[in-house]
């Protein structure tokens, strides 16, 4: 199996063709005799051209038979062209007629005859294509016999023409961000260009296939590549795959039989799923765009009767809970026809992120005079989970500020020998983890997995808790003694909130303090207890409530060093400071995020925030003085960053780490001085998954781990400062979990972890139905685990004593921590241990090196008597080879008779 089968998400896609009862027959279509594609798709409504050759449009819940059915009608006084409902406003729909009259319509009245909001005659004849720019509203490129327009919709006017074709437009598409558009003449050329510049310096591919019928041409998304169709000196369909930067030799070239029907190419940029529907064809083809290459994920033939012409559904009308990738509907001679692509998933009650990263929204990035101007952003995203409350986000090319370089000078380290790192191989490097069997674990669980913005799981030296599927948002609390099969009708935590629970933390100073956020936009704190646990909690267990968000909570984290401070960030832009001892607010944040936040953190001491937001910044704030200190782009991949301080005990023992993707979309995490965030220490590449990276960073060891939502391994990391003053992270190994894939992980204090076994961390992991433990440890000599390893374990935080008082804190004081030692009582120190030497006398050594010979000239002595044993041997049942192969006659009453490969042995052993 290649590489590419095994990273692909989409190679399990298959698609079938709708039942009679879910497509759309008796409409009488017109079918068009060239390559024109006359079907369009909305959210909510598909168009197609009638026979009488006037535009109707069907809402997409009316499927059935629709012969007797009154359909809206767009009537046109010539022959229409192209027709495309609006990607900016999804009732609006645009057509363009042979004369080059170019109409815009409006789905959302009543009215069975249609007249458009407004019309005008473009400078258009002969028009043959159509198609809106992906960003900016109400623009739109028309073309036709030797000429190209951009027209603005809304202005109702024509704003730029270009009239340099040689012949007909036979297909235009933009790149991803509307900056360049890429067209296709019937002499068989492609013009590439950007339509505003004064003097039209277009690029040029002559001749991208060379057979007679003219080529299409389609942008590939968020890529250089661009994918034509067209047919061969032999009249064979083909497509060809080139790279925009270098268009002298074609990328990859697929030839597809030789039917009459021109292949029609549909690109999903969400997936990189390329889709092939020939005209006249049945089936349809699919590839993985991966690489600059196009693999072959699946050549389906889902049957039904032949297409003449296709196009996607809207993203927003699939079936995303049912894992609806993709839908196809193609236009036949009876009506309509849908082709949904659907990937199996075993649990569909969950949003799969990584097959459905955020799509272009429906608002558009710019107006058209922006465009027109010379302005270019991405389009909008916004998630397409149904239970997603988040907005669209904006993309949009942010040039890097230049920045002062703060100096990395270096600092004088921690005493503890645990901090030390070295340039070589890592002491951590065979850390191995390991699995508690099913009589130590927690199954039989209902976790509540709404939201996939956070890990759904808290747990502390006590207990763990997770939010409950039902009503009132329940959460399960449990101690870690009670493990096994937990009963549907279990005793719960019913918090009060009136939406679904999305975020847990246990407080670091009390291990009975549970902090519980929802989408009801309240954080509820509650006093649980063992005793609660088995009979039920509810409001009497309940201290106070914090109230102030807009959103749904996404982020509760409580202060490293202040026992009553804790930290809420919501689903939009707001980051909270609270007074947990007075229920009060002490600041909001929110100010300085444009986008939403993905995740915030405090540095070790807690006299900094690190937030991490969509618009791909990482933020430093000063939560008292509501200043932003520094700020700075991370990962240059599309989504955002997220964010984690990693600090230890010492001075200058403090990093950023963050976690976002590369340009290529691989996972990647990056370690940065926060006083710096122009350039990284390092950039570490994980892995191409798609799930959200949990950190769990163990501040006694430095180590550092990593676990993806949807994975089922954890990789794990040293990291430190080199000898020069930098930050690194070392790969020490990693460790896969059996069972359903993960939804949330939690570590355990390290005050639990077995030193006596050098255990080095204890986590817990949710996955849709069960908690499981697992621990990691180092390997260690037997006779080295009766000495504590001080090489390996630093202090750790005292949790019984805070640093400070939340007064003293809002004024600006940090406190000093108190640290704890793992070291049990009476048990000797590693770096302490006595080292016993033998010595020996130079006669003892003499004596044992002529021993030694004496031994080793015996045993090749006994080889060589050996060897000439069977050499006799050999020569006795066997004379005729031992005397040259020469068959004698018989004398002196020996028998010479040859004897040849005989079964028996003879007799004789090694021992003869």
């Amino acid at each position: 199996m290649s590489a590419w089968i095994r990273a692909s998400k989409v190679r399990h896609v298959h698609g079938t063709v709708s039942t009679p009862e879910n497509s759309y027959s008796e409409l009488s279509p017109y079918i068009p005799v060239g390559d024109s594609n006359l079907l369009s798709c909305s959210s909510t409504h598909f168009a197609f051209l009638r026979s009488d050759k006037n535009i109707s449009v069907v809402p997409l819940s009316n499927t059935g038979k629709l012969g007797g059915a009154v359909l809206p009608t767009f009537q046109h006084t010539s022959a229409v062209e192209a027709f495309q409902f609006s990607p900016h406003k999804n009732e609006h729909l645009v057509s363009l007629t042979n004369s080059g009259t170019v109409s815009l319509y409006s789905t959302d009245t009543d009215s069975t005859n249609h007249r458009p909001i407004s019309s005008f005659e473009s400078s258009i004849t002969k028009a043959t294509t159509l198609t809106h720019h992906p960003s900016a509203a109400s623009i739109a490129a028309v073309g036709g016999a030797s000429s190209l327009s951009i027209v603005d919709l809304e202005a109702s006017s024509v704003a730029l023409t270009d009239s340099s074709y040689a012949d007909a437009v036979t297909s235009a598409s933009w790149s991803y961000d509307g900056s360049t558009l890429y067209t296709s003449c019937k002499d068989n050329s492609v013009k590439i260009y950007d339509p505003r510049a004064a003097t039209a310096s277009a690029t040029a591919l002559p001749t991208p296939h060379k057979g007679t019928k003219p080529p299409q041409v389609l942008a590939l998304g968020n890529t250089s590549s661009i994918l034509t169709v067209g047919t061969s000196m032999m009249r064979e369909r083909e497509f060809g795959l080139w790279d925009v930067r270098k268009l002298s030799k074609v990328l990859q070239r697929e030839r597809m039989g030789t039917s009459n029907g021109l292949m029609t190419p549909l690109f999903d940029v969400d997936t990189s799923l390329l889709f092939l529907a020939g005209k006249g064809d049945s089936n349809v083809r699919i590839y993985e765009l991966s690489a600059n290459q196009l693999h072959p994920v699946q050549n389906l033939s889902p049957g039904g009767l032949p297409q003449r012409s296709v196009c996607f559904a809207p993203k927003r009308s699939l079936d995303i809970m049912d894992v609806e990738v993709a839908k196809i509907l193609k236009l036949t001679d009876k009506g309509v026809e849908k082709i949904p692509f659907k990937i199996p998933r075993r649990d569909k009650h969950k949003f799969c992120e990584e097959l459905f990263p955020p799509s272009a929204a429906y608002e558009s990035a710019m107006d058209a005079k922006s465009y027109l101007e010379g302005k270019n952003a991405n389009p909008f995203l916004s998630s397409v989970d149904p239970s997603a409350a988040a907005g669209a986000k904006k993309e949009e090319t942010v040039e890097e500020a230049e920045q002062e370089e703060v100096p990395r000078t270096s600092s004088v380290g921690s005493s503890n020998s645990a901090n030390r790192f070295n340039n070589g191989a890592s002491k951590f490097r065979h850390v191995h983890g390991k699995s508690l069997p099913m009589s130590g674990r927690y199954f039989n669980l209902q976790p509540n997995i709404s939201t996939m913005d956070g890990s759904l799981l808290a747990a502390n030296e006590k207990f763990f808790a997770l939010p409950w599927m039902g009503g009132g948002g329940q959460v399960y609390v449990s101690p870690l003694g009670r493990t096994g099969k937990v009963e549907p009708n279990c005793p719960l935590l019913n918090t009060g909130h009136t939406k679904a629970v999305t975020a847990l933390s246990f407080s670091k100073f009390d291990s009975s303090i549970l902090a519980t956020g929802s989408d009801d936009c309240n954080v509820r704190i509650f006093g649980v207890t063992e005793e609660g646990t088995s009979t039920g909690m509810g409001d009497d267990q309940l201290i106070g409530e914090l109230k102030g968000h807009r959103n749904g909570i996404r982020t509760l984290d409580w202060h490293p060093t202040c026992q009553n401070v804790m930290m809420t960030s919501s689903l939009d832009t707001a980051v909270k400071i609270w007074d947990v001892q007075n229920f009060k607010e002490i600041t909001d944040l929110g100010h300085h995020h444009p986008e939403t936040i993905n995740n915030c953190s405090w540095n070790f001491d807690g006299s900094l925030i690190a937030t991490g937001s969509r618009d791909k910044f990482v933020r430093i704030l000063d939560p008292r003085t509501n200043e932003e200190v520094h700020s700075g782009k991370a990962h240059a991949g599309a989504r955002g960053p997220r964010v984690h301080f990693c600090g230890r005990r010492g001075e200058d023992q403090e990093v950023l780490l963050t976690l976002g993707t590369g340009i290529s979309g691989d996972r990647q995490m990056c370690l940065y001085d926060h006083r710096n965030l122009a350039k990284p220490y390092c950039t570490k590449t994980i892995d191409n998954g798609n799930g959200v990276l949990f950190p769990l960073f163990e501040e006694s060891t430095g180590m550092v781990y990593l676990a993806g939502r949807g994975d089922r391994n954890v990789k794990y990391y040293e990291i430190g400062k080199t000898e020069e003053g930098n930050w690194d992270a070392k790969l020490c190994h990693e460790f896969s979990f059996d069972g359903d894939p993960l939804i949330g992980i939690s570590p355990l204090p390290q005050t639990t972890v077995d030193v006596t076994s050098v255990e080095v961390l204890k986590v817990l992991r949710l996955s849709s139905s069960e908690v499981q433990p697992a621990s990691f440890f180092l390997p260690r000599n037997a006779d080295l685990k009766e000495f504590f390893q001080d090489d390996v374990y630093g202090d750790v935080r005292s949790s019984s004593t805070p640093a400070v008082e939340v007064s003293d804190w809002a004024d600006g004081h940090n406190g000093e921590m108190s640290y704890d030692s793992l070291r049990p009582k009476n048990m000797p120190l590693l770096s302490e241990r006595k080292v016993v030497r033998t010595s020996r006398s130079k006669t003892q050594a003499f004596r044992q090196e002529i021993e030694f010979k004496e031994k080793e000239d015996a045993q090749k002595n006994d080889m060589f008597l050996k060897m000439q044993a069977m050499a006799v041997t050999h020569e006795q049942y066997n004379p005729n080879k031992s005397s040259g192969n020469v068959v004698t006659t018989a004398s002196n009453g020996v028998d010479c008779t040859p004897i040849y490969d005989s079964d028996s042995d003879g007799g004789w052993s090694d021992d003869d």
